[in-house]
């Protein structure tokens, strides 16, 4: 039995745990929405860098279907990914125009770029995989883009309705190229994902002035192989380069040999994402 004593502390230590496990009320797990200026539109303070890892809901609450702005910081040349899945919200494959919405905005809320199933039944055909994924290559230094998440228009939604979005810039570098001192690099980028991707190819020398760019179309788990021996700008220079592209963070792998014909020497320098 309890003692008057035990049985306070029982009532009170029972009376924290039911006040923790209650509802926090409207859109109890999506705290973006109610700090700041919430996140329905540009003015969201919600930051995205690489490596995050975000729940939300999309409960609308009594006000409407929810929107979820989230500004993705870019720089030009580098390649980004933002994904979302653990989620129970069907969203729209590309032929389900009522369904929740994935797509990276300007402030105006005009689509930049559309979303791509993670992973289909075949190259371009449904049904697709509801790990959604927005991918592309900046072409500028920009605080003024966002990822946006919109609800399903068809139904109400609570805050069950949930999903996680990832988001990384994908961007991988090369350390060292050399096409100097007897030496020629050849570039090897093999593609892991389904779809057609494009591949840039940014050299730099050592001081940092960019030589040149080269960009393909990588197709599905191809390989491509780029002799530096053949651009005319990298003649006797070295240095270091980026590879960007819209393969996804982890969705190409290669390497960088640099060939010393005269001694038959070979030095590689393996693509290095950015640690997740």
């Amino acid at each position: 039995m309890l003692d008057r004593n035990g049985a306070k502390r029982w009532s009170v230590t029972v009376g924290l745990l039911l006040t923790l496990g209650a509802p926090a009320g409207a859109r109890a797990s999506d705290p973006w929405e109610t700090s700041g200026a919430g996140d329905d539109y540009f003015g969201s303070y919600n930051n995205l860098s690489h490596g995050t890892l975000q729940q939300h809901d999309l409960d609308e609450a009594g006000s409407g279907n929810d929107e979820d702005w989230m500004v993705v910081p870019t720089l030009a040349g580098h390649s980004y990914e933002a994904r979302v899945g653990g989620t129970n919200v069907q969203f729209d494959w590309g032929m389900c125009a009522v369904c929740a919405q994935f797509e990276r905005v300007d402030t105006t809320g005009t689509i930049l770029t559309e979303d791509v199933g993670v992973v289909n039944d075949g190259n371009g055909s449904t049904p697709e995989s509801n790990d959604r994924s927005v991918r592309w290559i900046a072409t500028a230094n920009t605080l003024s883009e966002f990822v946006r998440v919109t609800g399903d228009t068809f139904q109400v939604e609570g805050p069950a309705d949930v999903y996680t979005i990832r988001f990384w810039d994908t961007t991988y570098s090369v350390p060292r190229w050399n096409n100097a001192s007897g030496q020629v690099t050849v570039f090897l980028i093999q593609s892991l994902v389904q779809a057609a991707v494009t591949v840039n190819v940014d050299f730099y020398n050592a001081a940092g002035t960019q030589l040149a760019v080269m960009t393909t179309t990588l197709q599905p788990h191809a390989l491509h192989v780029l002799n530096t021996a053949t651009v005319p700008q990298l003649a006797n220079q070295s240095g270091h380069a980026y590879v960007s592209h819209t393969a996804g963070y982890g969705g190409l792998a290669g390497k960088a040999v640099a060939l010393e014909p005269a001694t038959g020497f070979s030095f590689d320098t393996p693509l290095t994402p950015i640690p997740d």
